[in-house]
């Protein structure tokens, strides 16, 4: 991945390929750390290619965004885009990576409208 960025190669990452999970949270893990997001005290498979968890976010919405020529519609919170977009239970961005096998989504919004909220979740 580091070989195509420095071409300026837009990579698009997606859940639909049926060797790794489907879910978002394990696959952004996968891609910051390279690592398996089943047993991830394995060892990681190609650790040079691991990325920023931030630039890895973009690459799955920003960039899946213009693979499907939607980049002019979704991919970015930015005014007069379709708001789709998650809340997680906390700032994935601030927090250790491996928080991401731990993180729960809280809310799902879909052009605009809350399309799952949770359950608040149990307090001791």
């Amino acid at each position: 991945w580091p070989e195509y960025l420095a071409a300026d190669t837009r990579l698009a990452f997606g859940t639909d390929t049926p060797t790794a999970p489907y879910a978002p949270l394990p696959n952004m893990y996968i891609a910051a750390t390279r690592r398996s997001a089943s047993v991830p005290s394995a060892t990681p498979l190609r650790p040079d290619f691991a990325l920023p968890l931030g630039e890895s976010i973009g690459h799955a919405t920003r960039d899946s965004a213009w693979a499907c020529f939607e980049d002019s519609r979704r991919g970015m919170i930015q005014v007069g885009l379709t708001a789709d977009f998650i809340v997680v239970d906390r700032n994935v961005l601030e927090r250790p990576v491996d928080e991401l096998l731990e993180a729960r989504v809280v809310r799902t919004v879909v052009a605009g409208d809350t399309v799952y909220l949770a359950e608040p979740a149990a307090t001791d």
